[in-house]
């Protein structure tokens, strides 16, 4: 897929999400299988999204909150990290992946014309824009 990578946060398991597009031909890497996981469950959010931006990663989260959150929403600035995140995180693993599938060319499209930082919603209806904490 255009040479696109993604890494999924931990909101987004490791399974489920991951393998479901993985199928549909998505390169990614969950928290998990980057840094097993004990230290996923413990790991703060400034690190993995300075950690996979440095990596080329565009970021996948259930939490659109990161946008809000200045620790956050900072790191995602100074790392001037790509990021989509669910419209809301009260879904299954598969509507999570299936959300996120349904908009992929949206998301392919921003993630290949558009530099960082930014957080997007990705809701049922589209993608949003969020206002990052400043």
């Amino acid at each position: 897929m255009a040479d696109l990578r993604f890494f999924l946060d931990r909101s987004l398991g490791d399974h489920e999400v991951p393998k479901a597009l993985r199928s549909y031909g998505w390169a990614v890497v969950s928290m998990r299988e980057r840094y097993g996981s004990i230290t996923a469950q413990a790991l703060a959010d400034i690190d993995w999204i300075r950690d996979a931006t440095g990596e080329g990663e565009v970021l996948l989260t259930g939490d659109k909150a990161i946008a809000k959150r200045p620790l956050e929403a900072r790191a995602v600035v100074a790392a001037a990290a790509r990021v989509f995140a669910l419209g809301t995180n009260q879904l299954t693993g598969p509507q999570k992946a299936q959300r996120l599938l349904s908009h992929e060319n949206a998301i392919v499209r921003r993630s290949l014309t558009q530099a960082g930082p930014y957080v997007v919603s990705v809701s049922e209806r589209g993608l949003v824009t969020l206002k990052l904490f400043s």
